[in-house]
């Protein structure tokens, strides 16, 4: 396994450097899935091709790597600079409900206050997808209703709420 810049890490994971030309194709592979799509509310069309060429924007984005085996499991990142900071994540299928998204989470959490020094961070999901607002929610982020957000479904183009929720940092005015 190749070494990688380490973010931040716990005991079980570590949000490490990004290498598109390694994590393109499972993060390929996980928009591809219906799940993801779902949480997203958006449908990936493009070739592996067309989505390596779309530059990443991000203002922090990790690969989220397991320990015990280096297993590189999902990746997070923060919306690009001169936007809300809003904290995103994709666990790849077989890592999904086990506990690693609420370990990634709070880890990048941690990183966007203590390095990246945001004050206030957002994360969104669908009003449809419970386990991602109870897991944002055991991250100690706050329902936000005014953040809140009136879509289309992407593919009943029936109406679909997003939730926003936020976190303010605690050491924000210290």
């Amino acid at each position: 396994m190749e070494n990688r810049k380490i973010w931040i890490a716990d005991d079980i994971l570590s949000l490490v450097e990004c290498i598109p030309q390694i994590d393109d194709v499972n993060n390929y592979k996980c928009w591809r899935d219906k799940a993801t799509q779902d949480g997203y509310n958006f449908k990936l069309e493009d070739t592996l091709e067309e989505f390596r060429s779309h530059p990443i924007k991000s203002r922090f984005i990790a690969t989220i790597q397991r320990n015990s085996d280096s297993a590189c499991i999902g990746s997070i990142s923060v919306s690009p600079e001169g936007s809300v900071p809003d904290l995103a994540i994709m666990l790849y299928k077989p890592f999904r409900h086990h506990g690693y998204g609420t370990k990634a989470f709070s880890l990048a959490v941690q990183y966007c206050f203590n390095v990246l020094k945001i004050d206030e961070l957002h994360a969104g999901c669908y009003e449809t997808n419970i386990v991602s607002q109870k897991m944002i929610t055991k991250c100690g982020f706050q329902p936000n209703p005014q953040g809140n957000q009136l879509e289309e479904h992407y593919l009943t183009r029936e109406p679909i709420m997003q939730f926003d929720f936020v976190i303010t940092n605690p050491n924000k005015n210290q």
